[in-house]
């Protein structure tokens, strides 16, 4: 994982306060729990954020769930890791919520600099980050975690898996997830 300081382009060895790691997680797998542990290695606390209206526009599992389940998985660290449903406020009129508007409300909530806290993305969004709604001022304000892909494992998959009855592989499967994961044969 890289950790790039508010307003650098050069990664650095910089720890934060706060890592927020927003994410559908419909529904959360091993490549979700890669990353949390990952961010913990330059964070002080994760705070993962499930989505309440993702920003694409895609269908989810009710967000009630997803946070159960995300509940469930940060219960796995303790204290330094936290389900946070703020989303369902900051969207519950229809509004899309964006990571620059998520991490400032975060920040004036935890009564933190926004320089200690930081954005948690995948490689595959960091090329695209500049192309967010408020990019620029989300860059200059806030540090930047950046999660190499570990395994090739993508909710969409375990969905259609899981849909068409085939059987997931063990090292995508989290204990957290299998009580509820056939909601998906009924939801596809």
């Amino acid at each position: 994982m890289l950790a790039f300081a508010a307003g650098s382009q050069t990664a650095t060895r910089q720890r934060f306060a706060v890592a927020v790691y927003g994410g559908a997680f419909d529904p959360p797998h091993a490549g979700h729990l890669s990353v949390i542990q990952r961010a913990l290695t330059l964070a002080e606390r994760v705070l993962v954020v499930p989505s309440y209206r993702h920003a694409d526009g895609k269908r989810m599992v009710d967000f009630p769930l997803r946070c159960a389940w995300m509940r469930r998985l940060a219960a796995r660290f303790g204290d330094r890791v936290e389900c946070c449903e703020v989303e369902r406020t900051l969207g519950e009129h229809g509004a899309v919520v964006y990571s620059y508007d998520l991490l400032s409300h975060l920040a004036r909530q935890l009564r933190l600099p926004t320089r200690a806290m930081a954005l948690v993305i995948g490689e595959d969004n960091q090329a695209r980050l500049a192309g967010f709604h408020r990019g620029a001022e989300l860059r200059e304000a806030f540090g930047l975690l950046v999660a190499r892909e570990e395994m090739t494992v993508h909710s969409r998959e375990i969905r259609a898996m899981i849909a068409t009855g085939q059987a997931l592989p063990p090292a995508w499967q989290l204990p957290e997830t299998e009580p509820e994961l056939m909601v998906y044969r009924s939801a596809m």
